[in-house]
């Protein structure tokens, strides 16, 4: 019986090794390869086939049709009109700077345009001058009348005037703004209002399906296709927004787009058309919009009129992207994470013993990409909520937990060092 055995073992013995140095022959002959990549184009010739043909195409357009006519109603054309006065150029030595040269010669002193992709004109009045502005927007709350839109849209506006997709003109008040996110939520007195409902915007996924929608150089209901690029989008250096983390997509945005929702297969809104990446003012490819997980955030806390509180930790930093050299002399070999410069005294920072070298990876199981990343985990969050941070100091990983104080009036997290 235990000749039997070891027989058993010895030829399993054998058939193992002949399998070892069989699997390496076949290997070096590029055997394995070829099995692979024919495998491979057996999956991708299945996929192919799997593709729907035109006919079958006929759905889904239905379904974009569909979405277009249940959205359209609810998406609005804002107009905005800013007053200034007129320059009299017959004293001109009011209008010599510090080194006695004249500030202009050519007709009234322009102001900064504050829309960030809108083209205003201007219209003289008298000794005013008035500045169009136009935007986008659309009603989240029907019984109320509450529209949502961008700050930069309205911002320093003297009248709003809101056009419904059925020609009708309503003054609108300013409930609620937020300059650091871009968010401002108006009021108008007006029935037979169509609202949107909004998504949650941590769901989307690179690929997903959009439309943008506005009123791009005026052109009212206008409707772009597009997929979602990417996610989390942050360094994109937009002036006067602090939290960014946007959504890019490559559905069509111009000027006047802003404040137009941006529209997941379902009609819901999952973003506010802000920005695009452009060398000419005009649509170059990528478009950013802000998530409206951001949105359901801030809200309930504009519709309101209510101040924005925000978490304050306490830290000066630097991304790890932008001080590789510094992050391998702490001992750190990857190309994410944010290295703390310094710590603000008698902040949360500080009490949660965060020291000048250490190296934040993650707040609440949230990866920290870099400085921006930061600057969104805890702009999102409210004083006195308790966090935990995983970070690496001398050669180890620690979590540390902190409880955030409030923002600081006039705190600008991106002016620190």
């Amino acid at each position: 019986m235990r000749s039997n055995v070891k027989s058993l073992f010895r030829q399993i013995g054998v058939f193992a090794l002949s399998t070892v140095v069989a699997f390496f022959v076949l290997l070096k002959l590029g055997v394995i390869s070829q099995l692979s990549y024919h495998v491979e184009k057996g999956r991708l010739k299945a996929l192919r086939e799997s593709m729907p043909t035109s006919a079958d195409m006929d759905p889904w357009n239905d379904r974009t049709r569909r979405i277009a006519k249940l959205v359209a109603p609810a998406v609005v054309q804002i107009v905005t009109e800013r007053k200034f006065r007129h320059v009299d150029l017959t004293h001109l030595e009011s209008f010599l700077n510090e080194n006695g040269d004249p500030i202009s010669s050519n007709g009234p002193e322009q102001p900064e345009v504050q829309d960030r992709d809108e083209s205003p004109g201007s219209k003289p009045n008298g000794d005013l001058y008035v500045q169009d502005g136009y935007g986008s927007g659309f009603v989240v709350d029907a019984e109320i009348g509450l529209v949502v839109t961008n700050n930069h849209v309205i911002a320093g506006a003297e009248t709003i005037h809101v056009y419904l997709s059925d020609g009708r003109r309503i003054d609108a008040i300013v409930r609620g703004s937020d300059r650091k996110s871009d968010i401002a939520v108006l009021e108008i007195s007006a029935d037979k209002l169509h609202a949107l409902p909004i998504a949650n915007s941590d769901s989307v996924e690179v690929g997903d399906d959009v439309l943008a929608v506005g009123n791009p150089f005026g052109l009212d209901g206008s409707f772009s296709r597009g997929i979602i690029s990417a996610k989390s989008r942050s360094r994109i250096p937009i002036e006067g927004i602090e939290y960014r983390g946007f959504l890019q997509t490559d559905a069509v945005i111009n000027p006047g787009n802003s404040g137009g929702p941006l529209i997941n297969m379902q009609g819901e809104v999952i973003g506010i058309n802000t920005a695009i990446a452009t060398e000419s003012g005009h649509y170059g490819g990528v478009g950013f919009a802000i998530p409206s997980s951001r949105v359901k955030r801030l809200l309930p806390i504009l519709r309101k009129g209510a101040e924005v509180k925000r978490g304050f930790l306490g830290v000066s930093m630097v991304s790890v992207e932008d001080e590789p050299k510094l992050a391998k002399q702490l001992g750190w070999d990857r190309y994410l994470g944010v290295i703390v410069r310094s710590v603000v005294p008698d902040s949360p920072a500080e009490n949660a013993d965060i020291r000048r070298g250490d190296i934040i990876m993650e707040i609440e199981g949230s990866e920290i990409r870099d400085t921006d990343a930061l600057i969104n985990a805890i702009g999102e969050l409210y004083p006195d909520t308790e966090i935990q941070i995983r970070l690496w100091r001398d050669g180890s990983e620690q979590t540390l937990s902190a409880t955030l104080d409030r923002q600081p009036v006039g705190f600008t997290p991106r002016s620190r060092p």
